[in-house]
């Protein structure tokens, strides 16, 4: 029996979308003890985050102007392996978060647990995402801090923060950690503002009955505090609009 060659074009264009995979989707991923790397490189930006180390202190407080918010002592948590962040293939940090200890005396820690999120002082909460206006894989970030969060903390309670303020950036912010995994549990007063607080492990049957609110809604915070969980949002002309389920 003989088999006609496949044509050269059809040859090398075979080639070239192997050689393209492997270019522009190049990712390697390494857990054990503080060190966690993933890289990825695409046609339009490069994501590498990280944990950082002392030595990234000045570029942790050129990026944030003065250091993370929230946090009370950036040296130690530079030195516990407690911050993550992201050069994005630059010189220059362009996003960093940390993990709080919930037990902890930070702004933050005492806010959550006044408010009855994290109330008994186990688990961790990751401050409010600090990055440079051009950052864009915000929901990749999110994504391993939380696995990150995960490998530091067991089955503790994960949290994470967001300064909730009223208009398109908070509400594209809100969408970002809802896409990343993350359910919205709280909205909470800190000092004059107001805080979003996501939990990583709670659950929202799809089968219970659904009310759709705008983020903006004044009845919101009511219904967070009635056991109401935000996993699910859309859009309308009105903006960010949440699908709140009864949570369990």
């Amino acid at each position: 029996m003989h088999f006609r060659p496949l044509p050269q074009y059809i040859i090398q264009l075979q080639k070239f979308k192997t050689a393209r995979a492997g270019f522009f989707r190049r990712g390697r991923r390494i857990l054990g003890g503080n060190l966690l790397l993933m890289t990825t490189e695409t046609r339009t930006e490069i994501f590498d985050a990280q944990v950082l180390g002392p030595d990234d202190e000045a570029a942790v407080v050129h990026l944030s102007g003065g250091g993370l918010p929230w946090t009370c002592d950036l040296p130690a948590l530079l030195r516990t392996g407690a911050v993550l962040g992201d050069y994005a293939g630059t010189d220059t940090l362009q996003a960093a978060a940390a993990l709080l200890p919930m037990y902890g005396q930070s702004r933050l820690a005492l806010s959550l647990r006044a408010a009855g999120c994290g109330a008994d002082g186990q688990g961790t909460v990751l401050t409010p995402l600090c990055r440079a206006d051009s950052y864009l894989p915000v929901r990749r970030f999110l994504r391993m801090a939380m696995n990150w969060a995960s490998q530091r903390c067991a089955n503790y309670h994960i949290w994470a923060a967001l300064p909730y303020t009223e208009g398109e950036p908070c509400e594209e912010l809100c969408a970002q950690y809802l896409a990343a995994g993350l359910t919205l549990r709280s909205l909470i007063p800190v000092d004059a503002g107001q805080m979003l607080v996501f939990a990583a492990h709670s659950f929202s049957p799809r089968g219970q009955p659904a009310r759709r609110l705008h983020l903006h809604d004044p009845a919101l915070p009511r219904y967070l505090e009635r056991g109401y969980l935000a996993s699910d949002f859309g859009w309308d002309r009105e903006g960010m609009l949440l699908t709140l389920r009864p949570g369990v």
